[in-house]
C-alpha cells in the first residue's frame, strides 16, 4: 500500500471525538489501524530491491511495513513452485521476481536510464559500461589511458575488490551487465545514517512497547476505560508479536538480501566509470532515450576515490526449505499475537504502534532519495538531436573522451605530403608500421575503434550487440569491399605478401583549436592475409571510427548533410571535375541514368571529400560536373574511403592487358566495358556499397587519375571486328548499328582517341559510299553529309552544356581541316562512281572541288613534326589546311629524283577508292611501287593530313591481313619515311611489324642491311623485335649489323633487346659472324657487352677459330686479349694454327705462335700442325714459319 494510505488512517485518527477514549475505542479505524503494517507494498519492494547489508534487514525489521509483501516476496524468491502456488506465482519467470524484488541484474533482468531515473526490465538491452584507467608506457614511460570493460579491468591489475583480491569468477556473465542502481541511479548516503536510523528504529519499537508496559503496569489508572481496564493477556501477546514478527521480517529480508551477491571494487590507478546507452530502444511498451552517466573525481578527473557495486545472483542453498517456512510462520505468528495483543490494549497504544510504522517507513525511504534525474544525462539536447539521425552515439561520446571538436579527411590529392606517404605493399608484417601514429585524431581513431570493439557481437552476448547501427553496417560493407577488391588486385599483381596497408589523411581539432590550430596527420589502414584461408582482411572497427567519425563531424558543422540528394563530383580534383574530358569518360564510361550536372564549385570541398549538398543555387556559375544520388551521408563517405584505397593500392599498376570493347543496349544507345572493371565493379555491387553507376563514380576517375583506362577508340580491335562484321553484307539494320557505334565512341572519346574514331567514322562511311547497295550508298553520304557540316561532339554536347563546351578554336580548327580531307576524298569518290543524291551540288556549296586538299606548308609542318615526332592535328593553325597558291611540290625520289605531287594524291586515291582510275603524270609507276608509295607517304606526312594517312594505314592493314609480305613493305616504306602515324596506325589494325616480307626479312632486317639508322630506331620505337630473324637462315639482325661493322646500329639493337647469343641455322652467334667477316668495331662491341667469346657453332668453331679460318689477325689478336682459348678445336679438333695452315694466312699463323699457341696439338687424324702443312703442300712461307716456331730449319 502506498505512503499515502497510511495518511489516510492518521486522517480517520485525526476525527476522533474528543469525547474520551471510550469512542475512539468504538471507532471503526481503532479496528483497522493495527492491519496497516500488512500493506505498503510499493515501499516495501522498493526497499527490499535496494537491501545490500545486514543493517539493510535490521531497519527493515524494526516496525516493519509490508508484512504481506515481504511474506509474498520471499515465497517469490525462495520458494518452490508448489509454495509459490498459494500466492498466485505458480508459472512465475525467475526473472519476473528479480525484476521487482532484487538488487541483482542476471540474464533475465538489466537495468536502463530513464528520464526520471532508473528502470529495471526484463532481458538484456543495449548498455555499455566502460572502465577508463590509466596506464604507464614501459617503454616511453608517457601516462596515457585505456578503455575497457569491467571484466578486462580485473584482469589488468586496474581494479581489484577492496581486501585486493575480485571474488567473483571473471567468466560470469553478470560482469557484462552494468548495475545502474548500485552505482549510479541512487547516492547511497554515509554509513552514519543506516546506523541512526537503526538506532531510531530500536527506539521506536522499544518505545511502543515500553508505552503499552506502563499503560498496563504503571499508569493504569489513568488508561483505564469506564467499564474495564486492559485485558491481563493483551500485553504479553502484543510484546511477544512485536519481537517475533521483527525476527520474522529480519528473516525474510535476509533471505531476499541474501539471494543476491554483493561485490565491491575499487581502481588501484585514476579512474572513471562511464555508462552509454542507446536511444531508440523499446522494451514493451517503454521507450528508452540516449544517456550518458559518468562517475569521476573532482573537475571531471580521473581518481582513485571510486567504488562500483556488482550485484549478482547467488546460488540457491540446497536446504532453505525449512527456514523459509519457519520465516514465513514466525512473521505471520508474529502479526496475529501483536494484532490481538493490540486490540486488548488501551487505543492510545494502537496510535503509538501505527506512528511508529509511518515513521519508521518514511526514514527508510530517506535514506535514499537521492537519485539521478534528467539532469545527470551528460548529452545535451543538442547533442541528442545530432546523433538521433544516424545513432551515433558512439561518435559524440568518443567525441567527449578525447575533448575533440572536429574530424575531416583530407584528400591526399590536395595534400602532396600525404600523398607522398599513402599507399604501401609490403611482403611481411614488420614493414608496415615501424611506429605507431601518436597524434590527437589518431588517439581519437583508436577510442572510436575501442568502442566498436566493446559494442560488436564478438565481444558480447548476441542481443547487447550494436550491429545495427547505420555506421557499423556501412563500415562492415566498406570492409567487404575492400577485402574484396584487394583479392582482385593482388592476382592481377601476384603479390606474394601477407600484408599491405593504406593511409588516409584527415585534421582534427580540439576545442581549444583557436589557440593549438590542427594540423594533418595520417593513420594506417592495414590490411593482412589470414594464414589458414589466406583471404585478406581489414580491421572493420578501424573503418568504422574514421567513417563515424567523419561524417559526425560532418553533420556537427552543418546539419544539411541529412538531406536528400547528395552530389558526387565526376573527377577525384576541381581541376578534373571541371575538364572537358571528364565529361568524355564520364558519358562513356560512367552514364546509365543519371545525367551529370554542372554547378557551382563552391558544392564540394575538394581539398576533404568528393562529394557535397546537392544545390541548384548559383545557376549562372557552372563549373564543376555533379551526379545527384539518393545515397545517405555515411554512403557517400564510404565511398570516399574506398576511392582513397583504390588510389593506393592501384599506384603501380600496369594497364597493358586492360583489353576494353563496347557492348550494344539498344540500336543506337552503347557503353563502354572492361573485364577488369567489371571485377572492381561487381566487388563494389557484392559489398552493397552502391548501384553500379556508384562503383563508376568511384572507380573509374581513380584508373583515370592513374592512367589506367583502358584506350577504348573506334579502332580498337574489339570494336573494329564488330564493326566489320555489322558491315560485311548489305543489311542496311547492320549497318546503321554500325555506324551508330562509331558515332557513340566519337562524341566521347578524347584526345587521339577522338580522332581516330572520327577517322574511322569517315573510313566507314566511304565504305558505305562505295557499296553495291543502294539504301547502304544512300546512308553513307549521310553520314558524310553531317561530318562535313558540322563537329558532331559538339553538335552531342550542345544542349548539355554551355555553348563553348567541347567547341575550342583549336577543335573547330581541327575539324576544318578534317572535313577538307574528307570532302576531297567523297568529291572523287562521286566522280569516280557518279553523282547521287546531289552530293556534288552539295561539295560544291561547300567549296570542295579536286583541288581543295592543300599543298605542303614545310614550315608549319616541320614546326608540329618537331615538336614531338609527330603531329598532333589538334594544333594545327588553320592555314596548315586551307588551300595553296604556291608552287607545284615534288616529293623526293631515288637518288635525288623528283616526283610530282600530283603522282602521290593519285597514289593515295588509287589506294582508298575502287575502280580508281590510276593514270600517273610519269610512265612506269605502279600502284604498289616502292617510289609511288614512299612519295604518297612523304607527301601526307608532310602536309600534314592525318586523315589520309589513317584511311590509307587502314587499306594497307586490310590487305596485309591475306598478305602478311605487303604490311612488311609498307613498314619499311613508312619508316623510310618517317611517318610514325602510319606505323602506329598498321599496329593497331593488326598489322605484324615482325612479320617477314619478300625474300622472309622484316622491316627492320631490311632496314638494317640498308644501314638506315633513324627507319630502324623509328620501327624500334614502335615494337619492332630485335630478334626476329631471317625467315629460313634464322640470320638474327644483330648478326646482318655485326657482319657489315655498322657499329652504330649494332648499339642500337643492343640498347632495344637484341639477343647476343641469338644462333643462325648454323649456330654462329653475332660475335661469330663479325669475327668471320673481320669486323673489328663490331667485334669489340659485342665483347664489351659480354658475348660468349667461348661460343661454339655447330662445326664447333669458336669466334677465334672462325676469325683464324678468315684470316683475319687483327679480330684474332682482340679475340686473343679477350681471354679466348688459343687451343680450341672445332668438331674435327681443328685448332686455330691447323686453321691458319689450311687457309695459308702466314699473318694468323705468325700471331697464333707469337701468342702462344700449342704446335703440338693433334686433330681427329692424329696429325700436328707439321703434318698437315707437310700432307697438303703448304707454301715455304708456312714452313719456314713452323720451322722457326720448332726451333730448327728443314
Amino acid at each position: 500500500m502506498a505512503l499515502w494510505h497510511c495518511f489516510v488512517f492518521i486522517s480517520l485518527f485525526g476525527a476522533v471525538s474528543a469525547e474520551g477514549w471510550e469512542e475512539f475505542a468504538d471507532n471503526f479505524a481503532t479496528d483497522l489501524a493495527p492491519l496497516v503494517a500488512l500493506f505498503g507494498e510499493r515501499l516495501t519492494k522498493q526497499y527490499l530491491s535496494e537491501s545490500t547489508s545486514l543493517l539493510d534487514n535490521l531497519i527493515f525489521a524494526l516496525s516493519p511495513l509490508g508484512i504481506l509483501t515481504a511474506v509474498v516476496s520471499v515465497i517469490r524468491i525462495c520458494g518452490t513452485s508448489s509454495l509459490r502456488a498459494f500466492v498466485g506465482r505458480a508459472n512465475e519467470a525467475p526473472g519476473e521476481a528479480e525484476n521487482e524484488l532484487l538488487s541483482c541484474v542476471s540474464d533475465a533482468t538489466a537495468e536502463l536510464f530513464n528520464n526520471g531515473g532508473i528502470s529495471r526490465v526484463p532481458g538484456r538491452p543495449r548498455l555499455l559500461e566502460v572502465m577508463v584507467w590509466e596506464e604507464m608506457d614501459l617503454c616511453t614511460k608517457e601516462t596515457s589511458y585505456k578503455l575497457g570493460t569491467l571484466r578486462e579491468a580485473i584482469r589488468e591489475g586496474a581494479w581489484s575488490e577492496h581486501e585486493g583480491k575480485w571474488a567473483l569468477d571473471e567468466k560470469s556473465p553478470g560482469l557484462d551487465i552494468p548495475n545502474l542502481s548500485l552505482n549510479k541511479g541512487i547516492k547511497r548516503r554515509g554509513p552514519g545514517w543506516f546506523w541512526a536510523a537503526a538506532l531510531l528504529g530500536i527506539v521506536m519499537q522499544g518505545g511502543t512497547l515500553a508505552y503499552a508496559a506502563m499503560t498496563v503496569y504503571w499508569y493504569t489508572g489513568l488508561f483505564e476505560n469506564s467499564e474495564k481496564a486492559s485485558d491481563s493477556y493483551a500485553f504479553p501477546l502484543y510484546l511477544y508479536g512485536s519481537v517475533t514478527l521483527s525476527i520474522g521480517m529480519f528473516l525474510c529480508a535476509f533471505m531476499l538480501e541474501r539471494s543476491s551477491t554483493e561485490y565491491r571494487a575499487s581502481p588501484t590507478t585514476p579512474s572513471k566509470i562511464y555508462w552509454l546507452q542507446p536511444g531508440r530502444q523499446t522494451i514493451g511498451d517503454q521507450d528508452f532515450g540516449a544517456f550518458l552517466a559518468v562517475n569521476e573525481g573532482p573537475s571531471g578527473q580521473l581518481t582513485r576515490g571510486l567504488t562500483y557495486v556488482k550485484s549478482v545472483r547467488s546460488p540457491s542453498p540446497k536446504r532453505r526449505g525449512p527456514m523459509l517456512i519457519f520465516s514465513i510462520c514466525v512473521t505471520m505468528l508474529g502479526f496475529i499475537l501483536q494484532f490481538v495483543g493490540l486490540r486488548g490494549l488501551h487505543p492510545s497504544v494502537i496510535i503509538a504502534d501505527v506512528g511508529s510504522t509511518l515513521l519508521m517507513a518514511v526514514v527508510r525511504t530517506c535514506l535514499r532519495t537521492k537519485r539521478i534525474g534528467s539532469d545527470g544525462n551528460n548529452f545535451s539536447k543538442a547533442d541528442q538531436e545530432l546523433f538521433s539521425h544516424n545513432q551515433q552515439e558512439l561518435d559524440c561520446f568518443a567525441f567527449r573522451l578525447e575533448e575533440v571538436e572536429s574530424f575531416r579527411l583530407v584528400s591526399s590529392l590536395v595534400h602532396q605530403t600525404a600523398r607522398s606517404r599513402s599507399g604501401s605493399c609490403s611482403t611481411s608484417d614488420t614493414s608496415i608500421i615501424t611506429t605507431q601514429p601518436s597524434g590527437r585524431g589518431a588517439r581519437l581513431i583508436k577510442t572510436r575503434a575501442r568502442l566498436a570493439e566493446l559494442t560488436s557481437c564478438s565481444g558480447i552476448h548476441q542481443c547487447m550487440n550494436w550491429d545495427d547501427l547505420p555506421i557499423r553496417q556501412v563500415a562492415q560493407d566498406l570492409a567487404c569491399t575492400i577485402e574484396a577488391t584487394m583479392e582482385v588486385v593482388s592476382r592481377w599483381k601476384g603479390l606474394p605478401g601477407s600484408t599491405c596497408s593504406f593511409e588516409l589523411s584527415f585534421a582534427c581539432q580540439t576545442h581549444d583549436y583557436k589557440s593549438t590550430g590542427s594540423s594533418l596527420e595520417t593513420y594506417p589502414i592495414v590490411l593482412k592475409r589470414s594464414n589458414d584461408t589466406f583471404q585478406w582482411r581489414v580491421d572493420t572497427h578501424e573503418l568504422e571510427a574514421i567513417l563515424g567519425l567523419w561524417t559526425y563531424s560532418l553533420l556537427k558543422s552543418n546539419p544539411k548533410w541529412l538531406q536528400n540528394g547528395l552530389g558526387r563530383s565526376v573527377g577525384l580534383t576541381k581541376s578534373e571535375a571541371s575538364a572537358e574530358a571528364t565529361d568524355l569518360y564520364f558519358h562513356k564510361w560512367i552514364f546509365r541514368q543519371r545525367e551529370a550536372q554542372m554547378v557551382s564549385s563552391k558544392m564540394i570541398s575538394f581539398s576533404e571529400q568528393t562529394f557535397g549538398c546537392y544545390s541548384d543555387s548559383h545557376s549562372d556559375n557552372k563549373e564543376i560536373l555533379v551526379v545527384k544520388t539518393e545515397n545517405r551521408l555515411e554512403v557517400m563517405a564510404a565511398q570516399d574511403i574506398y576511392i582513397q584505397f583504390l588510389m593506393s593500392i592501384l599506384a603501380d599498376l600496369k594497364a597493358s592487358d586492360w583489353d576494353a570493347d563496347i557492348v550494344s543496349r539498344s540500336q543506337s544507345s552503347f557503353s563502354a566495358q572492361c573485364t577488369r572493371i567489371d571485377e572492381l565493379v561487381g566487388c563494389f555491387e557484392g559489398g552493397n556499397m552502391g548501384s553500379r553507376e556508384d562503383a563508376l563514380l568511384c572507380i573509374v576517375p581513380v584508373l583515370r587519375h592513374q592512367n589506367l583506362l583502358p584506350e577504348l577508340a573506334a579502332d580498337s580491335k574489339g570494336v573494329r571486328e564488330r564493326v566489320e562484321r555489322l558491315s560485311s553484307g548489305s543489311n542496311l539494320i547492320k549497318w546503321d548499328t554500325a555506324l551508330s557505334m562509331v558515332r557513340w565512341l566519337c562524341e566521347r572519346c578524347e584526345g587521339q582517341e577522338f580522332e581516330r574514331s572520327v577517322y574511322e567514322l569517315g573510313l566507314l562511311a566511304q565504305r558505305a559510299m562505295v557499296h553495291k547497295d543502294a539504301n547502304v550508298r544512300e546512308k553513307g553520304f549521310r553520314v558524310a553529309r553531317s561530318l562535313l557540316e558540322t563537329d558532331i561532339r559538339a553538335e552531342f554536347f550542345n544542349s548539355r552544356r554551355p555553348p563553348h563546351w567541347m567547341n575550342s578554336s583549336n577543335q573547330q580548327h581541327w575539324w576544318s581541316g578534317y572535313a577538307r580531307q574528307l570532302g576531297w576524298v567523297t568529291w572523287h569518290i562521286v566522280k569516280t562512281k557518279g553523282d547521287r543524291h546531289g552530293m556534288k551540288s552539295f561539295l560544291e556549296g561547300l567549296g570542295v572541288s579536286e583541288k581543295l586538299v592543300p599543298e605542303p606548308n614545310y614550315a608549319i609542318a616541320g614546326r608540329a613534326m618537331s615538336a614531338r615526332g609527330e603531329r598532333h592535328a589538334i594544333n594545327t593553325p588553320p592555314e596548315a589546311v586551307g588551300p595553296s597558291a604556291g608552287p607545284t611540290y615534288h616529293s623526293s625520289g631515288k637518288e635525288g629524283e623528283d616526283i610530282p605531287s600530283t603522282t602521290a594524291q593519285l597514289t593515295f586515291l588509287g589506294w582508298v577508292i575502287p575502280e580508281f582510275d590510276f593514270a600517273p603524270s610519269e610512265e612506269g609507276f605502279r600502284l604498289d611501287d616502292q617510289r609511288a608509295v614512299e612519295s604518297c607517304l612523304r607527301w601526307i606526312t608532310r602536309s600534314a593530313q592525318d586523315a589520309l594517312c589513317h584511311w590509307i594505314s587502314a587499306h594497307w592493314a586490310n590487305i596485309s591481313q591475306e598478305h602478311s609480305e605487303v604490311g612488311s613493305k609498307m613498314f619499311m616504306y613508312a619508316a623510310r619515311t618517317n611517318s610514325s602515324m602510319v606505323i602506329k596506325c598498321l599496329r593497331r589494325r593488326g598489322a605484324g611489324i615482325n612479320e617477314p616480307g619478300p625474300g622472309g626479312c622484316t622491316a627492320l632486317i631490311e632496314l638494317v642491311l640498308e644501314d638506315h639508322q633513324e627507319a630502324a630506331k623509328l620501327l624500334l620505337a614502335n615494337g619492332a623485335d630485335t630478334n626476329v630473324c631471317v625467315k629460313g637462315s634464322n640470320f638474327p639482325p644483330l648478326s646482318l649489323a655485326a657482319a657489315q661493322g655498322n657499329e652504330e646500329i649494332s648499339l642500337l639493337l643492343l640498347d632495344n633487346g637484341a639477343d647476343l647469343e641469338t644462333r643462325d641455322t648454323e649456330g654462329f652467334t653475332p660475335l661469330h659472324t663479325a669475327s668471320r667477316e673481320g669486323q673489328l668495331n663490331t667485334t669489340a662491341l659485342l665483347l664489351k657487352r659480354d658475348a660468349d667469346i667461348e661460343s661454339m657453332a655447330r662445326n664447333g668453331n669458336t669466334p677465334l677459330l672462325s676469325a683464324a679460318a678468315s684470316g683475319f689477325p687483327e679480330v684474332v689478336r682482340l679475340l686473343a686479349q679477350a681471354g679466348a682459348n688459343l687451343d680450341a678445336k672445332d668438331i674435327d679438333s681443328s685448332t686455330a694454327l691447323m686453321l691458319a695452315v689450311f687457309t695459308g694466312s702466314e699473318d694468323v699463323l705468325r700471331l697464333l705462335i707469337e701468342l702462344g699457341a700449342d704446335t703440338h696439338q693433334r686433330d681427329d687424324r692424329g696429325r700436328t700442325v707439321f703434318d698437315i702443312a707437310r700432307d697438303i703442300g703448304s707454301r715455304r712461307p708456312i714452313h719456314e714459319i713452323l720451322e722457326t716456331a720448332a726451333g730448327y730449319k728443314g
